[in-house]
């Protein structure tokens, strides 16, 4: 089996993996969701003005800036609090999850490691065993 056609394999397993849907179902929610795309739209907008100050130079207006900085992370903190936002947040997480893992376990194949046994070292690891009671 060529190196192209596991990989491809791969990516049928990425886009079979639950998580893989949960992200495309959180995405297509958003994108339905209108509240959202104003809110979207207003950060937009926002971020608009705040570069065209912005660029004045020494003639921005600081205090315009400043509320224009203020309106942008109110209307943030609005969107990341939505529940679809934060189903989109939760899914995108898992997805990067299973890239961190793909990429780790890639980086002990050009290791050299044994593909059929090899793991990734725990997260909380730090090298330093006097930090823990040891690896195993």
């Amino acid at each position: 089996m060529s190196l192209e056609s596991v990989l491809r394999e791969l990516g049928k397993e990425i886009q079979a993996d639950p998580r893989f849907k949960a992200l495309q179902d959180a995405a297509a929610a958003n994108d339905a969701d209108e509240q959202l795309q104003q809110q979207m739209q207003e950060l937009q907008l926002i971020s608009l003005k705040y570069q065209q100050e912005a660029t004045k130079g020494e003639d921005a207006d600081e205090e315009r800036i400043e509320k224009l900085q203020q309106d942008y992370q109110e209307v943030y903190n609005k969107v990341m609090a939505g529940e679809n936002m934060m189903n989109y947040s939760a899914a995108a997480s898992e997805m990067e999850q299973m890239a961190q893992y793909i990429s780790g376990m890639i980086g002990l194949f050009f290791d050299g490691q044994d593909p059929e046994t090899c793991e990734l070292p725990d997260p909380s690891c730090t090298h330093d065993c006097s930090t823990c009671g040891g690896c195993h």
